[in-house]
């Protein structure tokens, strides 16, 4: 699995065109001629970006992880109950389709998983599965592929549904929705709802915007998937509410507690008056 790395920590490495290192980097093995082994940092090409190898370093920008941390981690969690289906996040996969190099979808779902191996690879082949679903947070790197050579390679693999989530060639343009449906030539436009969100399905989920930012949406309620800041939020609450509830449990007890006592007390009063009258 390639490490992503946010641009804003390797500034000092990805700042300029000039920069072998901008599009990231991989280590790679090499015997010198005195038999020492010594290891290499090799600069990425956009032909490397396209077709990664495991252990690749890659460069991405903040607003691109942002994005693509939101939908994969919102996806992996809506989908983890379901038998069968896998969720794969900047995974490098092999196809198992002749004259198609293993592909590093930013996201990918796949239906009817036979075995996962957890492994850097997934190979369809031996795993089994169908991809239903990929998702391609563009950024000014990886835009050109995602934009072109991925619409062939995609349909040739028979992933069913194509979404690309693109804020234009420099990153910072409003963003906008692009989503295809497989057909047996090439792929067809899909619609948008009247909120302007993209149907996901078969993953029972819509994709949509609020104010230039990503969102998923619960397809049957419409309900809208928080973010990790807003579950650390709900959990906090939910962990402020059980230790109120636990107080309020506890000052209930030390209550019932004393007027037990205060019971014992009146009822032995009333038996010492009671053994004076007679």
């Amino acid at each position: 699995m390639r490490q992503l790395l946010r641009a804003d920590a390797v500034a000092c490495e990805a700042g300029t065109k000039d920069d072998p290192f901008r599009y990231g980097w991989r280590y790679v093995r090499r015997t010198q001629p005195d038999g020492t082994e010594v290891v290499d940092q090799v600069s990425l090409s956009l032909d490397d970006l396209l077709y990664p190898e495991e252990g690749d370093f890659v460069v991405q920008e903040p607003i691109h992880l942002r994005d693509f941390l939101y939908c994969h981690s919102t996806l992996e969690a809506f989908c983890a109950a379901q038998p069968g289906v896998v969720v794969l996040g900047d995974c490098r996969v092999d196809w198992g389709v002749a004259g198609v190099r293993p592909l590093g979808p930013d996201i990918v779902v796949f239906f009817d998983v036979q075995q996962w191996l957890r492994r850097g690879t997934f190979h369809l082949a031996g795993e089994g599965g169908r991809p239903v679903l990929v998702v391609e947070v563009a950024s000014p790197s990886t835009r050109g592929h995602d934009l072109g050579i991925k619409f062939d390679l995609y349909h040739r693999v028979g992933v069913s549904k194509y979404v690309i989530v693109d804020r234009g060639p420099q990153g910072d343009a409003p963003v906008r929705l692009l989503g295809y449906q497989r057909n047996s030539t090439g792929w067809d436009p899909l619609p948008v709802d009247a909120q302007g969100r993209l149907d996901l399905a078969p993953v029972r989920l819509l994709l949509g915007l609020e104010a230039d930012q990503l969102w998923l949406y619960d397809a049957a309620t419409g309900a809208r998937e928080p973010d990790r800041t807003e579950w650390r939020q709900a959990l906090a609450d939910a962990e402020a509410r059980a230790h109120d509830a636990e107080a309020r449990a506890h000052a209930e007890a030390q209550t019932r507690v004393a007027l037990e006592e205060r019971l014992r007390a009146v009822e032995a009063q009333l038996r010492r008056q009671q053994g004076e009258t007679d």
